[in-house]
């Protein structure tokens, strides 16, 4: 895996941080890409001296930006392996008080941000011997979550762009699959804890493992994806949510029903 190279976008931290610490550690080179420049250089920092880091500020919403940081990466590492396509962020709104502007931001960098990433970087794919995308979802593609009405229509599009490109671009060997996360532990879910927006007990409550999941578990699937365990899955979504989404047991108001049945004692 030593010659590998990987893209990781929206990788300063949280989730692509760990993603690009997992390929790192995999023997992957990796090229961390981020909107902040600042939190970019923080983030190969991190990794010390290594030769196989490398730190590009990139706009996933900006054609230009896109086309640089993969001329950038065939300029560093002569070629391109694994694409992550990461970057996202999240702004929680009423739907009725959503401007134009702002859904179109949320569907530009999350939607708009993978197409750019993917048609970027084929060119460098094609020439790989085992090319790999791995695009971000989320659960907001499946349950419905108050507020998050753009985010949701993003992340439902994902998917069906990761189906599209799969059967398009298996012609010459990129696997095109998809991660959906559920409730994870990241400094961005903190932050919609921090300001009221979310509450993490009632997220840890809502999940039949009774936690929120770490950037470490789902980084453990994108690695999974990327590589040769994983040569005749393409097309495919997996979702990370503790069993959130096919939890079918019967909510209850009474805590003490609530417990008996959370704890499996009932048919």
């Amino acid at each position: 895996m030593s010659e590998r190279v990987a893209i990781v976008t929206g990788s300063a931290s949280g989730l692509g941080l760990a993603t690009a610490s997992r390929l790192h550690d995999s023997g992957y080179n990796v090229v961390i890409a981020d909107y902040s420049a600042e939190r970019t250089e923080e983030a190969v920092s991190s990794f010390g001296s290594d030769a196989r880091v490398a730190g590009f500020h990139t706009d996933v919403a900006n054609t230009r930006s896109v086309e640089a940081l993969l001329a950038f990466t065939r300029e560093r590492f002569g070629r391109l392996d694994v694409l992550v396509n990461n970057a996202g962020f999240a702004e929680p709104m009423p739907t009725h008080l959503i401007e134009d502007a702002s859904w179109s931001r949320m569907l530009d960098v999350h939607l708009g941000g993978t197409m750019r990433c993917s048609r970027a970087a084929y060119p460098l794919l094609i020439e790989s011997d085992a090319p790999s995308i791995i695009n971000l979802a989320s659960i907001a593609a499946y349950i419905g979550i108050p507020g998050r009405a753009a985010y949701s229509a993003a992340k439902a599009g994902i998917e069906g762009l990761t189906r599209a490109l799969a059967v398009e671009w298996a012609q010459f060997g990129i696997r095109v699959n998809a991660v959906a996360p559920g409730f994870i532990s990241t400094p961005l879910m903190a932050d919609l804890v921090k300001d009221g927006l979310r509450s993490e007990a009632a997220m840890a409550g809502s999940v039949p493992l009774a936690r929120l999941g770490l950037p470490e578990e789902v980084a453990s699937v994108v690695e999974f994806l990327a590589g040769p365990a994983s040569s005749y899955v393409t097309g495919q979504t997996i979702v990370i949510d503790g069993g959130l989404t096919i939890d079918g047991r019967e909510r209850s108001a009474n805590p003490a029903t609530a417990a008996v049945i959370r704890s499996g004692d009932t048919a």
